[in-house]
């Protein structure tokens, strides 16, 4: 797709954008309903560094959707039960190495009271839910898990499934490793700005998350403790959170986070921080009875951090990005940095565009299993 082509995709959406239909919400008795969703079309033209120019197509698109679904039941003022899902579709052409699930859900049910929250069904860890860090308000692609991978292939990051699935290094300064794996999930009423939350899993791996489903922990138990604080002093909300992570008894992920807004702006920044205690299920170095590939599981034994600031001025947020992981063990390790813009054309639309830099080093780092350059992305959002 050209520039011109990809003009074609966002001016009739300027046009249509006014008559969008808003989420919708329907009441019955003591039941409330919710619907609502997104819908995202990118552009990406990409520029490679010239020992890797031929490693992908120098113009990308994605797609995706998504839909929100909720049905709530209020006993009381104090006591509510509800049944929540949610849906991700892709539609983009797939790049060599990281293939982005085509469908992926959260279905859980939730009950709150004065005694704080229990959620049980798929859906995330309580110190992913309770992260706080880089500023994502302006970036189509977020600065964790980035979408930068739908436009430029990391070796690192190889998730198409099977045998061949492995990360190399962490995606994220957030606890994803069971992204959206069936969990238990309690989160305390909050006192002074403060809460605490549990998760446990009898099975941290889902197809979703960095585990691989044929490591031989794969089956293993996880539980999860954070911690999040929300302040507040004269001008400036202060956001902060700690998380504690135990996967297969004995692979301990750590990570922190603090962002301050002030005004009109924010900045923000985390860190997160993995390493096998014991000897159990060592990092894979090697091809195994399974067949999987050397270092698959390399993310146990690394660090990640984040950093941004964005500023909002009208409809316009502007922010600056970067991202950066390392492996312990090998020479592994992703940046990128983004200076990213949205523009919120009204309650329906907003409009992308985006400047990344990528460099993903391998362990040899080789053109075969780097990658280096920039991409220009553009796209619009509709929120449905």
């Amino acid at each position: 797709m050209n520039k011109s082509a990809a003009l074609s995709l966002i001016l009739p959406v300027l046009l249509l954008s006014e008559t969008s239909a808003q989420a919708m919400q329907f009441e019955y008795d003591n039941w409330t309903f919710n619907a609502g969703g997104t819908f995202k079309v990118l552009y990406g033209q990409n520029s490679y560094e010239k020992q890797y120019d031929n490693t992908d197509n120098h113009n990308e698109t994605y797609s995706g959707a998504n839909i929100n679904l909720s049905a709530t039941y209020k006993f009381t003022p104090r006591y509510q039960l509800g049944f929540y899902y949610s849906t991700d579709t892709d539609g983009n052409n797939y790049l060599n190495d990281y293939s982005p699930n085509e469908w992926d859900e959260q279905f859980y049910a939730a009950l709150q009271s004065p005694y704080g929250e229990i959620q049980i069904g798929q859906n995330y860890n309580v110190a992913y839910l309770f992260y706080a860090g880089a500023p994502n308000a302006a970036s189509p692609l977020g600065i964790n898990d980035s979408s930068i991978v739908n436009f430029y292939s990391n070796p690192n990051w190889i998730n198409n499934g099977g045998k061949r699935a492995a990360y190399r290094t962490l995606n994220s300064t957030q606890l994803d490793t069971d992204n959206v794996a069936t969990k238990f999930n309690y989160i305390s009423p909050e006192f002074h700005g403060t809460r605490f939350g549990f998760t446990y899993m009898p099975e941290a791996y889902i197809n979703q998350g960095l585990i691989n489903g044929y490591a031989p922990y794969h089956n293993e138990e996880a539980y999860v403790f954070a911690l999040s604080n929300n302040s507040r002093f004269g001008d400036f909300i202060i956001n902060s959170y700690l998380g504690y992570g135990l996967y297969a008894k004995e692979d301990k992920d750590y990570a922190a986070g603090l962002n301050i807004t002030w005004k009109e702006w924010t900045l923000g920044g985390s860190f997160r921080r993995t390493n096998v205690d014991g000897n159990r299920y060592p990092v894979n170095k090697q091809i195994n009875s399974y067949m999987t590939a050397p270092y698959f599981d390399n993310f146990r034994e690394g660090k990640a951090w984040n950093i941004g600031l964005s500023y909002t001025y009208g409809k316009l947020t502007t922010a600056l990005l970067y991202f950066e992981t390392k492996a312990d063990l090998t020479q592994n390790q992703d940046k990128y940095i983004q200076f990213t813009n949205q523009y919120q054309y009204n309650e329906y639309l907003s409009l992308f565009a985006t400047v990344a830099h990528v460099s993903f080093t391998g362990a040899d780092n080789t053109a075969a299993d780097s990658n280096k350059g920039y991409s220009y992305i553009t796209g619009f959002m509709l929120n449905i």
